[in-house]
């Protein structure tokens, strides 16, 4: 019974994000994009590919490693969309 159920489950759609100064970045798998508002209420949108390091080398996919990868990429991009919703 448990596998009839996975098999007709929807698979997960993986979007992260985070608030930037007068907008938000979403990041999906391989790319990410930051939208915000000026202050003549028009809405800019910066679109950037983005490739994680741990797709490239098995190292970067043991947990310890991942881990660390993942939270130098989200420190690295978030500065990124923050500075540029400045």
């Amino acid at each position: 019974m448990r596998n009839w159920i996975i098999l007709i489950m929807k698979p997960a759609i993986l979007v992260g994000g985070q608030a930037v100064i007068e907008g938000v970045m979403m990041r999906v798998p391989g790319a990410y994009a930051t939208a915000v508002r000026d202050p003549k209420g028009n809405v800019h949108i910066d679109r950037h590919k983005f490739t994680s390091v741990t797709e490239h080398s098995a190292f970067w996919k043991k947990p310890v490693f991942r881990g660390m990868a993942a939270l130098f990429e989200a420190m690295k991009m978030g500065m990124a969309t923050l500075q540029w919703s400045a």
